[in-house]
């Protein structure tokens, strides 16, 4: 029965029909040696499927090394996660669940898979890591739409960022009608923050542009010129993407 609900699950990601969405993966780096993948999508997601392409005189990925970051008191415990090094520097990896539970929920961000890979003769230094033929499945097996590949930089020098990108938040919340939104960029490039409201409007650019690393950095929005509701504030930055939710009551 396993058997073939695994191969069910690959056809539907094979030949499911295409619904049009936005869903992607993220990749960051977790610690020294470990990269995890960040799955975000407004659709229910019940399976994913993608390869990992690696450089292997730099770095090694063993099938074990590849496990899914769900805990024992989720529901989602119980997630399966198959990978098969198809040859040196390629692996595929399959995430479902046999009894059902959806991996992601629509709606949400969440870190689904970990990479914890070794290096090499001791490598030290920057190398690339792709991730690409991403597919991902619905509920009934329809094929969501998402970005088919994504390319990330894997520095393995000892000398760790001291902190993560990550948001903060904002505060006040609930606002009105002004709020500030605060998050740490671990390491300097081109950074998104951008305002959405239900709907997925774009309500207001706060900064695109070139920041440094650093911690402590703050965007102020004036939300005078809406209505009062719920928005969303949508930071995008190397290898990270996270939104949180802002409440403006007036």
């Amino acid at each position: 029965m396993k058997n073939i609900l695994t191969i069910g699950l690959v056809l539907s990601l094979a030949l499911g029909a295409q619904v049009s969405t936005n869903a992607k993966l993220n990749v960051e780096k977790a610690n020294l040696n470990d990269l995890q993948i960040k799955l975000e999508s407004s659709v229910d997601v019940y399976g994913l499927q993608f390869d990992v392409n690696y450089d292997p005189a730099q770095l090694k990925l063993n099938e074990n090394n590849i496990s899914h970051l769900f805990s024992g008191s989720d529901v989602r415990s119980n997630m399966s996660v198959y990978s098969k090094i198809k040859e040196p520097g390629l692996a595929r990896v399959i995430m479902f669940d046999l009894g059902g539970t959806a991996i992601l929920e629509a709606n949400n961000l969440e870190k689904v898979i970990q990479l914890s890979y070794e290096s090499v003769d001791s490598f030290k230094g920057s190398t690339l890591v792709s991730v690409s033929n991403i597919v991902a499945a619905g509920s009934h097996g329809e094929e969501v739409a998402i970005d088919n590949s994504i390319d990330f930089t894997f520095d393995l020098n000892d000398g760790l960022s001291p902190y993560e990108t990550s948001i903060v938040g904002n505060y006040p919340n609930p606002f009105n009608p002004t709020t500030t939104i605060e998050f740490d960029l671990a390491n300097a490039g081109v950074v998104d923050v951008t305002v959405y409201d239900l709907q997925g409007r774009k309500v207001a650019s706060l900064h695109n542009g070139m920041l440094d690393a650093a911690q402590g950095y703050t965007f102020n929005w004036d939300a005078s010129s809406v209505a009062s509701g719920q928005y969303f504030a949508r930071i995008t930055a190397p290898g990270f993407t996270d939104v949180i939710n802002m409440t403006l009551l007036k």
